[in-house]
């Protein structure tokens, strides 16, 4: 069994019992960021799956995609409450971050 990200486990353990599904689709309706920004984010998640490699604990591209926008929707829900500013520095996706803070859906 693969180690699920941290990003993940902090998703679920703050939005998990408020969520319907953890798909793309209803993530985005649920957290107000447009379903063009998720995409974005996976797409880049899934790009550095191939180009970089992944740790050996990580099963497949989407898994490190996946927990990549979950990192994403943290930020972006963090940004907007006010609990930290647009982090930078490699991997951060901080033009993302920064579309989805200032474009709710």
């Amino acid at each position: 069994m693969s180690r699920r990200s941290k990003f993940t486990i902090r998703l679920e353990k703050e939005y998990g019992d408020k969520l319907k599904s953890k798909s793309k689709t209803s993530l985005s309706k649920f957290f107000k960021i447009p379903m063009s920004i998720l995409n974005d984010v996976y797409d880049r998640g899934i790009g550095a799956a191939r180009s970089q490699g992944m740790r050996p604990n990580v099963k497949s591209e989407d898994q490190w995609a996946r927990a990549r926008m979950n990192k994403l929707i943290l930020n972006v829900m963090d940004v907007r409450a006010g609990k930290k500013k647009i982090p930078t520095g490699r991997g951060q996706d901080s033009d993302l971050i920064e579309k989805a803070v200032n474009k709710k859906n």
